[in-house]
This record gives C-alpha cells, structure tokens and sequence, in this order.
C-alpha cells in the first residue's frame, strides 16, 4: 500500500490552458488539408488559465476550499504617457492579503522597474487601457466593462455601455472623443465551439458619459486594437467573415474612418487564413498593422506597412505560424518594435526591431521565460515605446524593460539566422513570485508540507517546501534555494516529499550545478540539492545524497520510505549508463548508494516533466514506471530486477507513464497515456478503458482497495470507481492542472499544482467527520474505511480561503 498517498491524487502535468503553453489562438487546433495545422482565426487574447478561472470553477465543485494560489497578473495592454509613468491590464488575479479575486489594473512612477495594483473595482478581464494625461484614462474589458479614471488609477468608476460584449481596443484622441472595440460570438460549429463573431465599434464625445455604437460594414466579424491620430482619422484591425461552400471562414482586414467613425470601411486584407490584431499609424499616411497566419500551409512576413494612408501596403518580414505578433509600435517612421509568443520555441517570445521603417526586422533572443517547462512559456502581448525606453508586458505579469531600445547588441546566430542577444538589451522580470507545486504531504489533519518550485527570476527557478500547522488555513515558505544564474537550463525543483512522523521526512528533486574554485588545482563543477532530509518537522533541511552524484548532475523523481531507516527514490537515469536506476538507503540517508536494475531505459523524455514513480510495497517488493512504457520491479529488495510487459495492442508499448500504485502484491494501477491494471502481480497488465469526458493523460492514480480508485491527468481529468475500475464519474470543480495529492482519509485531503495553487478537499461539508486519525504506520497497515462521503460543500465567494504566509 502506498501509505504516502491515501486517497486521491490530482494531477495534471500541462499548464494552464494547454497541452501545450497557450496555443496559436486559444481554440483547439483542425486539420488542415493545405498545411499542417488550422486555428480559430480569433482567439481571444491567448492567456493561461487564470485565477478567476480557476476559483470560479471551484464554486461549483465537491468540498473544495482554495488555500493559497498565487498572485499573477496576465498582462494585456500597456500605455505609457512619459519615461517613467505608465499602467497595464490583464484578467483577474487573486489578492492574497484580502483573499479574494480582483480586477487587474497595475500603475508604475519608474518605467516599469516596479508596479502597484490599483483598485479597478470590477473583477472583469480587461483587455484595453488608455491614458490623455496623467489624471485621466480608461480601461475596458469584458461583459461590457468600460472604467474610467480622474486621479491616475487612485479611484476608478464604471461607465454605462448598453452592451455585453467584450471590449478589445481603446484609443482616445482628447479627453472627449473616443473608441472601443467589441466581440461576442454569434455561431458554433459541429462540436460547439464558437467559429464565428459579430464585432461593433463604440464611440463617445463626452469623455465616456455616454457611448453610442457607430455602423460598421455587415462582414465585420473581430475587431482588436485602435488607433487615432485625430478626432476624425482611425484605424482599427481584424477579421472579416468570408461565406462560401465550405461553410464560415476569414480573413484579416483593416477597417478605417475619415469622419470620426461616421462611417467605417475596409480599407486592406491580406487574404484568407490571417488574423489582424494590431495597428500603429504615426499620421494620415503612414502606418502599420501585424498578425499571424492561422493555417501552417502560409509563409511570409505578417506586418504590413503602408505609405499612402492605407491604399497600398507592402508585406514585411516578421512573424509566422509560430511567431503570432500581437502588437506592434513605432517611435517615428524609422523606428519600431513587434511583439507575440511562442509556445514551442527553444528560447523566449518573438521580439523584433527594425530601424529602416520595417525594410529590414531583427529578431531579439529572449530569455525562455520558464525553464522547467515549454508548458508553461510566456508571451509579450503589448508594448509600449517612449523615447529610448522600451516596456513589453504579457503573461504571469512577465515584463521586459530596456533604456537603450535602439542600440545594436552583440548578434548571435542560430538555425541560420543572425539575432541580437536580447540579455544585452532587455531585463525580463517578473512582478510576483510564481510557484509550481509537484507533492504535498501530512503527518496529520495539522501538520502538512507543499513542494515543488518558485520563481527568482522569469529563466531562474529554485527549490521551495511550504509548512502548514493548522491543516493549510496558513502556509508559510519554510525553505527555498535558488540555484546560480549559470547552471544549466536555471532550474531547481522538489519533485517528491515524504515524512515518517511530524519530525522526519525527506524531499528529492533536481540537483544545482555550480563551480567551485576551490576543489581541485583549478576549480570543479560541483552538484548538490537533489536530496534533503529534516528531523525538525522541516525548521531546518540538511544536504543528503552527495555520494550519488559521480560528476554528473542528478533528478530524483520520487522517494519513499518503509520506516525511519529505509527508503528508495527513483533517478530519471545514471549518466553515461543506460540502465534504470534507483538510490537506496538503510541508515535514514546517512548513505545512498546506487541500485542498477540491469534494465535498460530511462525514465525522463525531456526535462520539463515530472515522469517517474516508484512504489515500496514492502521490504522485498519494489515498482517502478515511468518514461515510455519502463516498468521495473523486484521481489527481493532490490537484488534482481525483472522488466514488466504491457499489452496494448502491439509489439511494443512506448507509451508515456506517470504513475503507479499497487493495493498490495497483486493488485496494481499504472497510468499515463493509456490506463493499465494487474491482478496478478504484474505478471500480466490489462488496458482499461475510462468513461466520462475527453482528456488528456493521466497523471497518478490512488486505489484505497480494490474497488475504490481515483484517476487524474492532463486538462483537469479528475474520475474516481467504486467498482474496482469497471465504470469511472468525472468529478468536475477545478479548471486547473494539479500535480499531487495527499489525503489523510476518504474525506479530507490537499491537492497542489500549477501557480501555487493549493486545495482542500472537505467531503463532510467542511465539517469534522467525528472519526479518529490513524498514524502513518496504522495507514500502512490497512484497515481504513474506503467509503465516499455523500455530503458536498461548495467554496464560497463570500469566503475566501486564507492565502499562504511567509515565514
């Protein structure tokens, strides 16, 4: 029995609102017979998963009561009026003090170096904001949301707008003449996603007392930013509909106005299959507008500039399929900057300079925002350009900030094409610190311990453990490391924690690289961290391990431990052997020494994931999986070592595996890309079918005995059987990928994930369910009651949960 792990594990290895990052636009992806892929030509302003998201699903879910999750600003416009003074706007985030979701308006006095939430006063995801001088500007996003400001953000106040649509753009030629741009969805298609919308354009001439809706031509179908250089002359750009016997389709389109919006007219499309989502025009002649293909079959630059007020334009080099521009700014007719995201990229999001009115573009290596995962990448999804300063803003409050926006920085080379070195040019920060929260543990209904990753800078992630003491009403961080700026990919994680008592526990993860001049005549790289060990509860974490790490690096997937003497943790592998190793110890860690199973295979496919288990039923019988299909397992303590095969169909398995738990000798769960069970100890595993809705993989598995199993994975999968895995109930609460579990019964446990996300798992209704705690040790034993609660709470909008606490 996997006495860490009682009850249910949620866990979820995608990020936010992907299986891959943020995707080209937000919808899923269709085939496409004339390319690789095709989009949704909208998409709403691509952004991961955010907290109003994720609390107002849990509103609707079983006994659910967030604890903590992070503040993080998903950034989505930016307007600066001088060198130091400017404001951003994003989706809702969660306020941690007053532990409730606010609207997202943040003002900064010294250029972006550092930034203060204001009070928007609505929780609505705003899209735009819009400042004339330093007292007066507007803000505008969704359900209609139009706010405005007389003091520079210190109050802001809602105006009335007859609509509900969501605003996209904004622009205000003097402090009485201005616009908005607005979407809603108007069809669906086969499946019920939406793949057609009706765009309308705003207009007000006393400063937003009143807003009237102007005509625009009947194809229209999205609108995004806006620009005006008078009271008379804008553009704005888009997406037209296009009808035909294929059914719906677009095409991007720029749409201006001479009269002040009187009247609206196409003025340009670049063809079909293009989505337009910015424009910048200097004057009544120049200007230029940037998007993306939404089909891989188009090639080619997606700025467009014009010369003649929009009669002709000229297609320039930037962007492609998987370089979405999102916006685009000059300083002057020479000078300029475009700005997207890239999911998929080796290295950070597009950034691209030109100094030659956009003849020539140069793209800016960035900095890869999170290392631990491609999952997880951030975008630039606005910029703002003044004078020699340079302000890009996106997702998790990602900012990037330069002095010398136009000096040429040393040029580097990659696949062929020349890039300046974007280190020299930019400093990417993040307003607040990020977690990613990989297992959670508790000795009892008190005492609990968080661990997984936090954010130092957006490329540099260390080591984090939380501590609850009063069942995670407040968590607070008990111990962090970051490692130096020059190890390898910057990444540092706890991937698995383990305690035996309230005092004694340990935690694996990824080992630092760091050079050490002293050892050796002339210095060496030297690797510590992968092993931690406490005998305080955690007040203190002392270095284990150091005799496994040879002169390579070292990740540790998972540790588990029989009693206070004896554990084994599972390695993603043993450089340069191809065998699948393992660490075990019999002194509480004084000493690891390596267990080579003679098994070829490795346990990690790419770095970014957590893709390993292991399971110690007892002093003989040890599992491990992970990897693509490698399963091991011995029945002798580790003395031989026999490879388990899985049927699936075909010769071979070379499928994902995430996780394993056994009930006891016989019988055994084993998930990932597919679902695999055993009765017999292995000696044969059956595919298993799940019912419910469609998802991703799963990610780990807990049975409390045969009949009663809970399965959860990618997409916020969560499914539970009574019935020994016969059938599996979808259970639906949380929008959010989780990454681990821990439950003290079947009644009340703690779930983490992604963005520090923590949650408590009440099946009595947030009452106490009368029943004594059983010790680690009765657990191991057995004898727990198996039974599902049949009374639900439901997290309060009232009642916010507490946030975490740093010690």
């Amino acid at each position: 029995m996997k006495w860490k792990r009682l009850v249910i594990i949620y866990l979820v290895v995608t990020s936010i609102s992907l299986s891959f990052g943020q995707h080209l636009p937000s919808t899923e992806l269709e085939t496409d017979p004339g390319g690789e892929e095709l989009s949704s030509i909208d998409d709403s302003i691509p952004a991961a998963v955010s907290e109003e998201d994720v609390i107002g699903a849990m509103k609707e879910g079983p006994g659910l009561t967030l604890q903590f999750v992070e503040t993080t600003y998903h950034l989505k416009d930016v307007a600066f009026l001088t060198l130091d003074l400017g404001w951003a706007v994003g989706a809702p985030h969660w306020n941690r003090s007053e532990k409730r979701s606010r609207g997202t308006i943040i003002k900064t006095t010294d250029g972006g170096l550092t930034w203060t939430a204001q009070d928007a006063g609505r929780v609505e995801t705003l899209n735009a904001v819009f400042f004339v001088n330093q007292d007066l500007g507007w803000a505008a996003g969704e359900n209609g949301t139009i706010l405005y400001t007389t003091d520079g953000g210190d109050h802001w106040t809602l105006q009335e707008v007859n609509t509900t649509d969501e605003f996209r753009g904004l622009a205000f030629s003097d402090p009485l003449n201005g616009w908005a741009t607005a979407v809603r969805p108007v069809h669906q298609d086969w499946r019920g996603e939406v793949d057609d919308w009706s765009a309308s354009i705003w207009h007000t001439s006393d400063g937003g007392r009143s807003w009237a809706m102007q005509a625009l031509p009947e194809d229209v179908s999205i609108l995004g930013r806006m620009d005006f250089v008078d009271s008379s002359t804008g553009w704005t750009a888009g997406s037209k509909r296009l009808e035909g016997d294929m059914g719906i389709s677009h095409a991007g389109a720029v749409y201006s106005t001479t009269d002040g919006g009187a009247t609206w007219s196409e003025l340009y499309s670049p063809g079909e299959d293009i989505a337009l989502k910015a424009v910048d025009f200097l004057d009544s002649f120049t200007g230029w507008a940037a998007g993306f293909p939404t089909s891989s079959a188009l090639s080619g630059g997606f700025v467009f500039h014009t010369e003649d007020g929009g009669r002709t334009w000229e297609r320039q080099g930037p962007g492609g399929f998987f370089d979405p521009l999102w916006d685009i700014q000059f300083i002057d007719d020479k000078r300029g900057y475009t700005v997207g995201f890239n999911d998929i990229a080796a290295w950070g999001p597009p950034v691209y300079r030109t100094e030659d009115g956009g003849a020539t573009w140069t793209k800016i290596r960035m900095k890869k925002g999170n290392p631990l995962s491609a999952l997880m990448a951030e975008g630039f999804l606005a910029l703002a350009l003044v004078g020699d300063r340079a302000v890009l803003v996106g997702d998790h409050d990602l900012v990037a900030r330069s002095d010398r926006a136009w000096e040429n920085p040393p040029e580097v080379t990659a696949s062929g094409e020349t890039r300046y070195d974007g280190d020299c040019l930019f400093d990417q920060s993040l307003i607040n610190e990020h977690y990613m929260l990989h297992d959670v543990f508790f000795t009892d209904e008190a005492n609990g311990w968080a661990a997984g990753s936090v954010s130092f800078a957006p490329h540099l992630w260390g080591q984090v453990i939380f501590h609850t003491s009063d069942g995670g009403d407040n968590w607070m961080v008990q111990y962090q490391d970051s490692p130096p700026e020059d190890d390898l990919f910057s990444y540092h994680r706890i991937n698995s924690i383990f305690f035996v008592d309230r005092d004694t526990g340990w935690a694996v993860g990824t080992s630092e690289t760091f050079w050490d001049e002293g050892e050796g005549a002339a210095g060496s790289w030297q690797h510590r961290g992968a092993v931690l060990h406490t005998d305080d509860g955690g007040d203190t974490w002392k270095e284990q391990g150091i005799d496994l790490y040879d002169q390579w690096d070292l990740e540790l997937f998972a540790v588990e431990f029989l009693d206070e003497l004896e554990g084994w943790a599972l390695a993603t592998g043993r450089f340069p052997s191809r065998n699948i190793h393992l660490a075990h110890t019999t002194d509480g860690g004084g000493r690891w020494s390596w267990v080579d199973t003679g098994i070829p295979g490795t346990m990690a496919v790419g770095y970014a994931l957590v893709q390993g288990d292991l399971e110690v039923v007892d002093q003989n019988r040890i599992w491990a999986a992970g990897g693509l299909g490698e399963v091991v397992s011995s029945e002798d303590g580790g003395a031989t070592w026999v490879k388990q095969n899985l049927s699936c169909g075909h010769p071979t398995c070379p499928m994902r595996c995430f996780a394993l738990e056994f009930i006891d000798e016989r019988f055994g769960w084993l998930g990932g890309e597919m679902l695999f069970s055993t009765t017999n100890g292995g000696d044969l595993w059956s595919q298993r079918r799940t019912d419910g809705r469609e998802a991703g993989d799963v990610v780990d598995i807990q049975f409390l005995d045969e009949m009663n199993g809970w399965i959860v994975g990618e997409e916020g999968l969560v499914r539970r059987s009574s019935d020994g895995g016969k059938s599996w109930a979808d259970v639906e609460g949380i929008a959010f990928d989780l990454r681990g579990l821990f439950f003290l019964d079947a009644e009340e446990g703690w779930l983490v994930g992604d963005q520090g996300m923590i949650v408590k798992v009440d099946g009595k209704g947030g009452g106490r369910s009368g029943r004594t705690k059983r010790s680690i040790a009765e657990l191991k034993d057995g004898g727990f009651d198996p039974a599902f609660p049949s009374t639900l709470s439901y997290l309060s909008p009232s009642r916010p949960p507490d946030p975490i606490d740093r010690d």
